[in-house]
C-alpha cells in the first residue's frame, strides 16, 4: 500500500466524523429547540410564566454540550486539512519519502475532551458567531414568553 492510499483511507475517515458531527450538532440544536418549545407552551398554558426560566438552565447545558462536539469537529478539520496538504504534495511530486513525516494515521489521537476554557475560546471565536445567536434567540423568545404571559395571560 502507497503512503497516498493510507492517506487517503485517513482521510475518508476524518470526513465521515465531520459527518458525524454535524448530524450531532443539529441534533443538539433540535432538542433545544424542542425542550425550549415544550417549556414555553407549558408556561404560557398553565399560566405559570415562572415555569420558562428553566430555559436559563437548560439552554447553557445544550450550548456546553454543542461547543464540545465543535471542539471535536475542529480537530478533525485541522486534520483533514493536514492530510490535505500531504496528498496535494504526493500528486504534484512523484516521491514521498518525506509525506508522512509527523504524520498520524488518524485523529483520535489528537482528540481530547475540551476544557471550558477551549468551549468559551470557541463560544467568542467570530467564524462561530452563528452558535452565540442561535441559543441568544432561544433565551430571547424565553424572555420574550415570559413577559407576554406576565402582561396578557
Amino acid at each position: 500500500m502507497k503512503c497516498v492510499d493510507t492517506l487517503r483511507l485517513d482521510y475518508d475517515s476524518t470526513n465521515s466524523f465531520l459527518d458525524k458531527c454535524d448530524a450531532h450538532m443539529f441534533k443538539v440544536k433540535n432538542w433545544t429547540l424542542i425542550t425550549s418549545s415544550a417549556i414555553i407552551a407549558y408556561s404560557i398554558s398553565a399560566n405559570a410564566e415562572f415555569v420558562v426560566f428553566v430555559n436559563l438552565f437548560l439552554v447553557p447545558t445544550f450550548l456546553y454540550l454543542e461547543l464540545v462536539y465543535k471542539s471535536f469537529q475542529d480537530t478533525a478539520i485541522d486534520h483533514s486539512k493536514d492530510i490535505a496538504q500531504r496528498i496535494d504534495r504526493a500528486l504534484l511530486a512523484e516521491e514521498d519519502d518525506d509525506l508522512l513525516d509527523g504524520y498520524q494515521f488518524g485523529f483520535g489521537r489528537k482528540l481530547q475532551y475540551p476544557s471550558l476554557a477551549k468551549c468559551l475560546r470557541i463560544l467568542v471565536n467570530k467564524n462561530t458567531r452563528y452558535i452565540v445567536n442561535f441559543y441568544g434567540a432561544v433565551v430571547l423568545f424565553s424572555m420574550g414568553a415570559f413577559l407576554v404571559g406576565l402582561l396578557f395571560i
